[in-house]
């Protein structure tokens, strides 16, 4: 056997490879056989030993430990210690007692209105918020202190167990260095503990201060979810019992005091957190004013949607300053500035509004509503007791239902009799007021104080929105008219889509904006956030998709925003790379083409990701198209994939000259499913893309502009020919659009029945001017013809009467 050593390499080779194999097949059998008893193999982790330094290196490190105690003691003392945060708590625990205190002046929480309990609220939530931001400062140290502490336990329990090992081994221990090192780590955690022990008693006094404001948060937050929910509910006594007159006694009317020194409360809070935005719009004021009063002067033709902003700049200066800022307020502002604010934004919309409505009638009803929503409002502000407030809405319908009628005659007879939109909306006022009156008598008192306040505050927020959407789309349309941004490349390769395009984003927004106002304003929602984040939240289930309204929007917005992208992308090639350069229109009109296909498809892309659609999916929605193009999509896949053959090898490109189905016409636009052919008549055709695959088009300007025309005339027999040559040279050399080379060519064609014939072959250099150079070709040739003395024949034909019957009398035919 060891005579032959091949064989013994072959068998060593063999059993090398095969053993590993076979050992590895029983593993898997045997984990195999163990996951089908039910029982999976555990491996248990083995612990990697801890390598402790010699006795050597004690002493070192030990006054290394001493450095860096001293290092985290001078830590600790820099860290906020609860001296640094009591303060701040007193402080606001104060300011809890004296809210608290200030709510008893408002009178029975039962008798709030909704307008101050969500003041009340908003003033709890920004208590919270304080409170959390307290708990979150004291917080940071309270973490560098465990740090600390997990730090130094680590390394205390590290020496322990270095000095165990050392006596294991029989080293003699210097006992005094451990014992120094075990001291300075029970200073640092001793004053880490002391430290901490002291924040979490703050902490926690904070935490239970917070937990109270949050449950009288979350009891008024209740009571206005009852109110907003019920409005149908019967919550008081018919205004003509007597149970509802024996409400007005002395007490009425000290709440009457109350809420009124309540509403003048000043919350400085606000003020040092909201400050700054209350002096950005006084500053927004002054600067609008000057705007639109230089406006004025300068461009006052240029737009007709800011008219009525140069009649009344300081009103739309007031208006756009008050309202634009007022999504910004992270908190409701203190019942008198909302006022405050709410009276001059009102009164300016009144004033905008009278100049967009010429009708007198009109103006008295917006001046008329401007009132009632102002007196409104300041009355829900200074919490005016319910009967009290009865009282006015009901004076309010009363006398609002004779003052519509009124004005609807008075209209009448201005229109004589037609009945339009402002009569309509008189109609609905008045069955609000009859309602609301009848609601009144009957009880339902705060069913008829929100349907009163809700359409009044209907009103305005269309005057907003109108005011609004005026003033946006006449400043888009004020900058895209603008001398410096109008006469920039880029802008004028935009087109005048530009300014539609962004225009409707203004409206979209201002839509959105308004339906969330209108949410809020009939008592759906307590805000506007509120009423956002509900609608982004609903969502419903198809089998195991869930989709949202959210996940909606983001998609919808991913791919106008794509769409948005590749127009602007396309308008930057054709201004910034194109513009100077010798490219062909066709390669410029596919790539940027190309480019808006690239641009659609990521936005589709990202948007279906966002929509939770893996891309792995799209193969499904692959085979879902595949069975779509099978069962009747043939056509426009077809269309979409000869547009794409279209723009690679460009057989035709927009701005060619091309003749379909007999029609003449020049290439406006090669789209996804179609061409578009401007005809010579302005008519335009519109042409499957497969059909400019499959069939037949005649391009004139496929290579070259430069094309052929040719004229056909014929002379009287006995001309002199080579004369006619020659005139016929001259006519083509003489006209400036004819090419020089090619040369023009007159050539004799053939012996016609009544003429010689003959052609005059020029070349065009542009074939937009073919058909006007025939007819100046043909002018001249007969205007040099007739100076020569050339005849054009008419036709000639020669008649012989081979027989004719006897029983004819040709004398006796008649003649003309």
């Amino acid at each position: 056997m060891f005579g032959r050593p091949g064989k013994i390499s072959a068998l060593s080779l063999g059993l090398f490879v095969i053993l590993p194999v076979f050992w590895l097949a029983l593993l898997l059998a045997n984990a195999g056989h163990a996951a089908e008893e039910g029982v999976t193999p555990v491996v248990e982790p083995v612990p990697t030993p801890v390598i402790y330094p010699g006795l050597e290196e004690v002493v070192p490190r030990s006054s290394q430990i001493d450095a860096d105690a001293a290092r985290a003691v001078a830590t600790l003392n820099e860290l906020k210690g609860p001296d640094e945060f009591s303060g701040q708590f007193e402080k606001q625990q104060n300011k809890w007692h004296e809210f608290q205190v200030s709510l008893k002046e408002y009178g029975p929480q039962k008798d709030w209105p909704v307008n101050r309990l969500l003041n009340v609220r908003a003033q709890a939530d920004n208590q919270s918020r304080a409170l959390k931001q307290l708990l979150d400062q004291v917080g940071l140290p309270l973490k560098s202190h465990e740090d600390v502490r997990k730090l130094w336990t680590e390394r205390l329990d590290y020496w322990e167990a270095w000095r165990s090992s050392l006596e294991k081994t029989g080293a003699k221990i210097p006992r005094q260095t451990f014992n120094k090192v075990r001291s300075a780590a029970a200073d640092v955690l001793s004053l880490g503990k002391k430290k901490s022990t002291d924040l979490l008693l703050l902490q926690e006094k904070i935490s239970r201060l917070r937990e109270e404001v949050l449950v009288f948060y979350e009891k008024l937050d209740a009571e206005v979810t009852t109110l907003r929910r019920a409005p149908f509910k019967r919550n008081a006594h018919p205004l003509f019992s007597a149970d509802y007159l024996n409400q007005l006694d002395q007490v009425l009317f000290t709440r009457v005091t109350d809420g009124v020194r309540a509403a003048f409360q000043i919350d400085p809070e606000f003020f040092k957190r909201q400050g700054w935005l209350l002096a950005i719009q006084a500053v927004l004021v002054v600067a609008l004013i000057i705007i639109f009063r230089q406006l004025e002067i300068s461009t006052v033709e240029k737009t007709d949607d800011w008219q009525f902003i140069f009649r009344r700049p300081v009103s739309a200066a007031l208006f756009v300053a008050l309202a634009a800022p007022r999504l910004f307020y992270a908190a409701l502002p203190p019942p008198l500035l909302q006022l405050t604010i709410l009276f001059i934004a009102t009164i300016c919309a009144a004033r905008l509004a009278s100049q967009l409505l010429k009708e007198g009638n009109q103006r008295t009803l917006i001046y008329t509503l401007a009132a009632l929503f102002v007196v409104s409002k300041t009355l829900t502000t200074l919490a005016l007791p319910l009967p009290l407030y009865r009282i006015y809405l009901t004076a309010v319908s009363i006398f609002g239902i004779p003052f519509l009628f009124w004005l609807a005659r008075r209209h009448r007879a201005h229109f004589k009799g037609s009945f339009d939109r402002y009569l309509f909306f008189i109609s609905v006022s008045k069955l609000v007021l009859l309602t609301a009156l009848i609601a009144q008598i009957s009880g339902y008192a705060t069913f008829a104080q929100q349907l009163i306040e809700a359409t009044i505050g209907t009103v305005f927020l269309l005057l907003f929105s109108l005011m609004a959407l005026r003033i946006t789309e006449g400043g888009v349309e004020l900058v895209f008219h603008s001398e410096i941004v109008s006469a920039t490349r880029f802008v004028k390769n935009l087109g005048k889509g530009a300014t539609n395009r962004f225009s409707r984003l203004f409206r979209i927004a201002i839509f959105v904006v308004a339906m969330l106002y209108l949410l809020d304003i009939w008592g759906l929602f307590d805000t506007i956030g509120a009423a956002w984040l509900f609608i982004m939240g609903l969502e419903f289930s198809i089998g195991e998709f869930h989709l949202s309204v959210k996940m909606i929007v983001l998609v919808a917005a991913v791919l106008y925003a794509a769409i948005l992208t590749s127009w602007f992308f396309q308008s930057f090639l054709e201004s910034q790379f194109f513009h100077g350069k010798k490219i062909d229109r066709g390669v410029r009109d596919a790539f940027k083409k190309l480019s808006h296909y690239g641009f659609v498809l990521v936005g589709f892309l990202v948007a279906m990701t966002m929509a939770g659609i893996e891309l792995q999916n799209f193969a499904i929605l692959a085979g879902a198209f595949g069975i779509g193009i099978g069962f009747g999509l043939q056509e426009i896949v077809n269309n979409f994939v000869s547009g794409l053959i279209l723009l690679f090898e460009r057989p035709v490109k927009v701005g060619d000259a091309v003749i379909i189905d007999g029609k003449w016409g020049a290439i406006n636009k090669i789209g996804m499913r179609s061409t578009v052919v401007e005809t010579w008549d302005r008519s335009e055709l519109i042409v499957p893309n497969s059909q400019m695959i499959s069939e037949k088009v005649l391009n004139w300007t496929l290579s070259s502009n430069v094309s052929r025309v040719t004229v056909r005339v014929g002379v009287r027999y006995g001309t002199d020919l080579e004369k006619v040559i020659k005139i016929l040279n001259k006519v083509g050399d003489g006209h400036p659009s004819v090419v020089a080379d090619p040369p023009p060519s007159a050539i004799f064609t053939d012996f016609g029945d009544s003429s010689i014939n003959f052609e005059l072959r020029v070349w065009v250099d542009d074939i937009k001017n073919r058909l006007t150079l025939i007819s100046d070709l043909g002018v001249t040739i007969d205007k040099e013809f007739k100076k020569a003395g050339i005849e054009i024949p008419y036709p000639q034909r020669d008649l012989h009467l081979k027989s004719i019957s006897q029983e004819i009398d040709v004398s006796k035919v008649p003649r003309k």
